[in-house]
């Protein structure tokens, strides 16, 4: 794709709107595979053994069963839970990638990507070693190859358009 705005092509902001859906379709079947952005599987959650705890809560104390993500995850033990996949997948209610959408589109180009607490959630996984998308790589190398491709045909479609020639006789 084009990497300068002098060398991008002015194209219909529906155009770029489409394949910005698109994109985020793609990402988010990416995702839910469980790869990073690298193509890597995500890193796994993190297990431990059950253990108990105290703690006070509105001045009583209470004692928890504390047991990890993986086990509640795979019991449904969540509200709203979508998966009960124990494979990383970023997908407990579905809240997450449901919110991935086109923020923006113009002649020059589109932008996707979360708002309010599911960019939070993006931005912690990244931490945790699950990397959806980086600034210096935003798309996979699948979900970039496709977002070319689709450019390509745009951009000679609108070369056929003005390839034709009109002919005017005068005199």
């Amino acid at each position: 794709m084009a990497k300068s705005l002098e060398t991008i092509p002015e194209l219909n902001p529906m155009f770029w709107k489409k394949l910005g859906d698109e994109i985020a379709d793609k990402i988010r079947v990416h995702t839910i595979d469980g790869k990073d952005v690298n193509d890597k599987s995500f890193k796994k959650y993190k297990t431990h053994s059950p253990f108990w705890f105290s703690k006070k809560i509105k001045g009583k104390v209470v004692r928890i069963y504390a047991e990890d993500y993986p086990t509640r995850k795979s019991r449904g033990d969540f509200k709203r839970q979508s998966s009960k996949s124990v494979k990383p997948d970023l997908q407990l209610t579905g809240d997450m990638m449901r919110n991935l959408q086109v923020r923006g589109a113009t002649p020059y180009g589109v932008t996707i990507g979360w708002s309010g607490t599911n960019a939070e959630k993006v931005q912690w996984n990244d931490d945790m070693g699950r990397t959806v998308t980086t600034d210096s790589k935003p798309l996979s190398d699948k979900v970039w190859r496709f977002a070319e491709k689709e450019l390509n045909k745009q951009i000679d479609r609108n070369l056929k358009l003005v390839a034709d020639t009109t002919t005017i006789n005068i005199g």
